[in-house]
């Protein structure tokens, strides 16, 4: 998942051949989409507001957004 933050198709490209489980694939696409949202979107749009957020917090961000992400789709899937 951290990986998507490195460049944003190396998730995709990983699971594609390595990932089996239809629901692993699953969690993957959907983490994988709101971390595009995230870095193409919102992440631009807050490094050029007038929010003091530097790089290191807008990783933080990242990775908040991320767990927060895997934990409502964990309830989804309940």
């Amino acid at each position: 998942m951290l990986l998507d933050f490195i460049d944003i198709f190396l998730p995709a490209i990983i699971a594609a051949g390595e990932i089996q489980s239809e629901l692993a694939l699953f969690v993957v696409a959907v983490v994988f989409v709101m971390q595009i949202f995230y870095m193409s979107e919102l992440g631009a749009l807050i490094l050029g507001s007038d929010i003091p957020v530097n790089f290191g917090e807008l990783f933080v961000i990242f990775i908040e957004r991320t767990i927060i992400s895997l934990v409502l789709l964990a309830f989804n899937k309940i």
